[in-house]
């Protein structure tokens, strides 16, 4: 009886370099969140630009994380993960203080271009780290919970930032961000990571940039990330348009929606439910869409952002845990790299085709009403395509 009891006690999941690792990266997403709604107001009031041109600089920052995120898999699988993590979390830490310093605006664009970059690598570095700290029973429990350090970031960052903005201006806010990855940065200098052994190099191969088992779950997180796009940017002239106020509530609400699920999801996830969940989860995604593309009243529109956030808990650690286990142990940088590109890559599209539609239309209603659709084709695909791909792919542990 006592041997049998061991063999189903489970392995520690709060480990001292796992939520190391989960408060460095709840520090880094923090400092970012928290400069989102005050940067556009800091460039056009210190370089006394339009308001395309701050939209342009602000955006560098995406197209240098989706730049560099092939890259970054490949350096997080080949070099020592500790030191790549703590350089690139430097150099991210020193960009903050870039933006305060440089006086023309070609550079701060180049200060922009090289946060994301630095941003790329350091995320993908800091999830793969994470991970490694996880036992394989419980990885997706571990992943859901390492998801609420950006949840939790996403939820009191821009907030924050906007409140210190409103009350002292904008060098506290830049301070506290450089002071606040300072904190990371000690973190991550305590962390625990084996330093990976010297081995012939592989032959270069597209997977060693780019996880290429992933490819179904790659391209359906594309459509995630293209519906949510919009949200990030035109919410709030959505709900203008619909003559509804509180905006900041919505975003509360897609992040409360994200915590409450996640806390559930990763561990039905370890207990063999991954496909159903993402399914689910793929599912909700699209009735949130359609009710608020049709939103006439508050309560609509704020339900929406809650099942937005829930459905969101379940496809966010989903994807992530299948793109590791269609892994080897010796790409899982090159999964996470291959899984944040993806919703880099949509995110970005979906912006773009979002300004672009509401420009055309005069209004935001059907940029929302295309998010919708573009899910409905993604559920498709997750049903025919990735869920059977994945069942057929995965590896062990």
């Amino acid at each position: 009886m006592p041997a049998d009891v061991l063999t189903t006690e489970k392995p520690p999941l709060w480990t001292r370099n796992f939520v190391t690792v989960a408060a460095a990266n709840f520090l880094l997403f923090f400092s970012f969140y928290q400069l989102l709604p005050i940067l556009p107001l800091y460039i056009i009031e210190k370089f006394a630009t339009d308001n395309a041109t701050a939209g342009f600089i602000i955006s560098l920052y995406t197209i240098g994380a989706l730049a560099c995120r092939p890259f970054a898999g490949f350096l997080v699988d080949t070099l020592s993960r500790k030191p790549l993590y703590f350089w690139t979390f430097f150099g991210f830490t020193a960009c903050f203080l870039g933006y305060k310093t440089v006086g023309i605006l070609p550079i701060l664009a180049a200060v922009r271009f090289a946060h994301g970059l630095f941003f790329g690598i350091s995320s993908t570095a800091s999830n793969t780290v994470a991970i490694d700290a996880l036992p394989a029973s419980r990885r997706g429990e571990g992943i859901g919970y390492f998801g609420i350090s950006v949840n939790l970031a996403f939820a009191t960052g821009p907030m924050t930032g906007m409140f210190l903005y409103e009350a002292f201006g904008d060098t506290i806010v830049f301070a506290v961000s450089i002071i606040l990855c300072a904190i990371g940065l000690v973190l991550v200098q305590t962390l625990n990571v084996p330093r990976k052994d010297k081995k012939p190099h592989a032959p270069l191969s597209l997977d060693r940039f780019f996880l290429t088992r992933a490819i179904p779950q790659f391209t359906n997180f594309i459509f995630v990330g293209f519906a949510y796009g919009p949200v990030t940017n035109y919410i709030a002239l959505y709900a203008k348009e619909l003559g509804i106020g509180g905006t900041g509530w919505f975003y509360a609400l897609i992040a409360a929606g994200l915590i409450l699920n996640r806390v559930m999801t990763g561990r039905l996830i370890d207990r063999g439910y991954l496909i159903h969940l993402v399914g689910t989860g793929m599912t909700l995604n699209v009735v949130a869409y359609f009710i608020l593309a049709f939103s006439h009243t508050p309560a609509a529109f704020f339900i929406s952002a809650f099942l937005i956030g829930t459905s969101l808990g379940l496809i966010f650690p989903g994807y992530q845990t299948m793109c590791v286990n269609l892994a080897r142990h010796d790409q899982r940088g090159t999964a996470n790299s291959t899984y944040l590109s993806g919703w880099d890559i949509g995110i970005g599209t979906g912006i773009l085709a979002g300004g672009s539609m509401a420009e055309h239309f005069g209004m935001h209603q059907p940029v929302f009403l295309a998010c919708a659709i573009a899910l409905v084709i993604a559920d498709v695909l997750y049903f025919t395509w990735t869920a059977r791909h994945y069942s057929k792919n995965k590896l062990e542990g």
